[in-house]
């Protein structure tokens, strides 16, 4: 079985991508404009996620013997980004209260 034949399942993809990021914000806003923008972000969010998998499982076949680094600057990551993101949103609560 040739590569391109292999990657035939995956061609449908983008297509579920969209039409769920369409079916989604549909149910949730009314007006096209809403509609597309938080398709949008859905697709880009969703998308995202699926390239971190793919990145992560590269990762974990392809070198096995090295992949308890890549898990541990992935979660000092993950920790800082939300740590700085917590901070950001207390500071603007704080702001919007006073």
């Amino acid at each position: 079985m040739t590569l391109f034949a292999a990657a035939n399942i995956y061609w449908h993809l983008p297509v579920l991508l969209v039409a769920f990021s369409l079916v989604y914000s549909g149910t949730r806003h009314d007006r096209w404009d809403r509609i597309l923008w938080e398709a949008a972000g859905w697709a880009v969010r969703i998308g995202g996620f699926l390239v971190a998998v793919g990145g992560g499982l590269f990762v974990v076949s392809s070198y096995p013997d090295l992949w308890p680094y890549f898990a541990a600057v992935g979660a000092v990551g993950t920790v800082v980004y939300y740590y700085v993101l917590y901070r950001l949103r207390r500071r603007e609560a704080a702001a919007a209260a006073k």
